[in-house]
């Protein structure tokens, strides 16, 4: 049985006692993540994730089995995970080079995804790859995630996506010191 979305919040409260907690119903799953600026990036990769955001987006799924990072950049897979990018650099080493619009994946293998594509053109360029389309790739994930598996999107637009594929369950506002772009980690749930 799945868990609940004030599970998923507990669960988040209990990795993280001394932040403000996430907030939850029957419907919907929210809350606001003040992370702070990366102002030294370790290993100067451009877009690297904010500190902590990681660590606290997994904390709300830790049942998850089978984990996707799609454009993971330096992220390293760990254990049940699979990194997704569009090339391989002296940085980026991925588990599996693809186009994440024909992923390489049967249907229906992953149980949570996560998500931080380019968000603008411009982000594009500085990864040297095509922008991509967010609607494809919503539909794409949706092929390959399990009835009842989620998605978690962080991105400065809210992904255009089909209501008979996904339920969105929830939403986080992620802040970043100032003068940063103020994103979205929107939370969808596989229908089936």
């Amino acid at each position: 049985m799945s868990m609940t979305l004030q599970e998923r919040a507990n669960a988040y409260h209990l990795t993280f006692p001394k932040y403000p907690t996430m907030w939850a119903d029957r419907e919907w799953l929210m809350g606001v993540w003040v992370l702070g600026n990366m102002y030294k990036r370790a290993n100067g990769y451009y877009g690297a994730f904010p500190g902590n955001f990681l660590k606290r987006t997994l904390s709300l799924f830790p049942d998850r089995a089978r984990t996707l990072h799609l454009f993971s950049g330096t992220l390293a897979a760990g254990p049940n995970e699979v990194t997704v990018d569009s090339q391989v650099t002296d940085l980026v080493k991925p588990s599996i080079v693809a186009d994440v619009r024909s992923l390489p994946f049967p249907d229906a293998v992953f149980d949570f995804t996560l998500a931080d594509p380019p968000y603008s053109a411009k982000d594009a360029e500085n990864y040297h790859t095509p922008m991509i389309s967010r609607r494809h790739v919503m539909a794409e994930v949706a092929r390959i995630t399990v009835p009842g598996g989620h998605l978690a999107w962080l991105d400065t637009v809210r992904p255009m996506y089909r209501a008979v594929e996904w339920r969105q369950v929830g939403g986080v506002m992620v802040l970043v010191s100032t003068n940063t772009r103020t994103r979205c980690l929107s939370i969808f749930e596989r229908k089936g």
